[in-house]
């Protein structure tokens, strides 16, 4: 009896991503995959990091649903863009856009 408060915290620690909403997608520039960029989700007060890999996908868990903000952190700049988090996956890829004035947009795709 004793045992189980036990094997209950353990479940709900081992099984605490199934309980947050999965983001994914790609992040690309001029139709290719960008590598190595480092991805922020902000949901609330919470922030929730990711870095893309040589296909440019990236992945990550909020554990907050509703309207959350994506930064990348591309070529010394931070462009954002807005998505929000349920509770099922979410599939976001987005497209740097390069302005004329040098500045970089975060674009849904």
């Amino acid at each position: 009896m004793k045992a189980m408060p036990l094997i209950l915290t353990l479940l709900f620690f081992c099984c605490s991503p199934v309980f947050a909403g999965q983001i994914y997608g790609t992040l690309r520039e001029s139709g290719r995959p960008v590598p190595n960029v480092k991805i922020d989700v902000i949901c609330g007060g919470n922030t929730y990091s990711a870095v893309t890999d040589n296909g440019g996908l990236y992945r990550l868990f909020a554990k907050e649903t509703g309207g959350c903000t994506i930064r990348a952190y591309y070529q010394n700049q931070i462009p954002q863009s807005s998505l929000d988090s349920y509770p099922n996956p979410a599939h976001y890829d987005f497209d740097l856009i390069r302005n004329a004035n040098g500045q970089y947009e975060l674009r849904r795709r």
